[in-house]
């Protein structure tokens, strides 16, 4: 007996056993999904769901985007690959009956300084590659609040949105010093 042969024989004999593990586990309970050929979702381990879609439908590149609802299916179909350099994400709890949105700070969320639910997005689209690891990244660090929701800290917000107007009033007068000689910040 060979190496191929003893490595078969124990695959049979251990693929017995794994198929106990699986029977009657449907695709939606796995911690990471394929969502209708154009997308993917992650169960994170802090309780959310990220979803990554780029199809028809989606805010992606334009050409798919606008690309009949059917085509992801078409390419896989035909031996081909399906893909965009754009995509959009959404963060919502993995538990519960109800769809309950999460917040991911600097991408969805209430849109504006009053922070009210009167302009909220859900969804962030057009990301790039880091774009995307960046949205997962940050919704993997979030932790329920105090009423269990994982809502961001409104003056962590508050502070975020003042270092960013700072930063970008720097990048925005630094330019500006070759021309004039001095630093606005002296003035």
């Amino acid at each position: 007996m060979d190496a191929f042969d003893e490595l078969g024989e124990w695959l049979e004999e251990n693929t017995k056993s794994f198929k106990g593990h699986t029977e009657g586990v449907e695709m939606t309970d796995k911690a990471m999904r394929i969502c209708d050929n154009k997308g993917f979702q992650l169960d994170l381990p802090n309780g959310i769901t990220v979803s990554v879609q780029f199809g028809p439908g989606n805010y992606c590149d334009r050409d798919v985007a606008n690309a009949p609802f059917d085509a992801p299916q078409k390419a896989i179909d035909s031996d081909k690959h399906w893909g965009s350099n754009l995509a959009e994400c959404a963060a919502y709890l993995t538990s519960g009956d109800n769809l309950q949105w999460v917040d991911v700070p600097g991408f969805t969320g209430p849109i504006g300084e009053d922070d009210s639910d009167t302009f909220y997005d859900d969804v962030v689209g057009y990301l790039d590659v880091q774009g995307v690891l960046d949205f997962i990244n940050l919704a993997s660090q979030l932790k329920p609040g105090p009423s269990g929701d994982y809502r961001y800290d409104p003056k962590i917000q508050a502070d975020e949105r003042r270092v960013m107007d700072e930063l970008a009033i720097d990048e925005f007068f630094s330019g500006l010093v070759k021309f004039s000689g001095t630093k606005y910040k002296d003035n």
